[in-house]
């Protein structure tokens, strides 16, 4: 059977259950079926889809070395969820530039936020220690990761909680948010 639209969904939802009515467990089966099947929830870059999805294709590289693999998925004026995998590979440096690989995020994320205000976004991140010879018996720290895309660039600049604290070499951060804006727009 082929998927529906939410208007047939709804339409057949409100010829199905009737005020002060039964519902038959079939019926419910169905209507659950189709919310589940609706078209625009799983036909992912088609016109008229809100939904997106954007993965990296490859590992991307920053002039540093650090790399990034990430994930971005959502819909569209709603929200999305951000999944970073960064590794850093030389000491000392907190602001990384990693080449935007799809310029289509920008339109994708300029749904949900208001890049007239501000597209940048801050959360605090788990800095995992890989490397050798730590003295202070650490596995990990906690740092403020800020996030900032343009149609180029994904500019990402990590800060620790510690005064002078760089990544180094073999330091991890693999985290994933959620992102919407609520309305109407807040000043910041």
């Amino acid at each position: 059977m082929a998927a529906k639209n939410k208007a047939v969904i709804i339409q057949e939802i409100d010829t199905i259950i009737k005020t002060g009515g039964d519902i038959k467990a079939t019926d419910t089966n169905t209507i659950l079926k189709d919310i589940l099947d609706c078209v625009e929830l799983n036909e992912q870059g088609t016109t008229g889809s809100s939904t997106f999805a954007f993965e990296s294709k490859t590992t991307l590289t920053d002039p540093h070395g650090a790399l990034l693999d990430y994930s971005i998925r959502g819909i569209e004026g709603s929200f999305a969820n951000i999944t970073f995998k960064i590794q850093i590979k030389e000491n000392n440096v907190n602001d990384l530039k990693f080449p935007n690989d799809n310029p289509q995020i920008m339109k994708a994320l300029d749904s949900i936020i208001d890049s007239g205000q501000s597209n940048q976004m801050d959360f605090l991140v788990k800095i995992k220690k890989t490397q050798t010879g730590s003295t202070d018996g650490k596995k990990f720290r906690v740092g403020s990761l800020s996030f900032f895309i343009t149609k180029d660039l994904f500019s990402i600049k990590i800060e620790s909680q510690e005064i002078n604290d760089n990544l180094f070499n073999g330091d991890q951060i693999f985290t994933s948010i959620a992102i919407h804006c609520p309305k109407p727009n807040i000043k910041l």
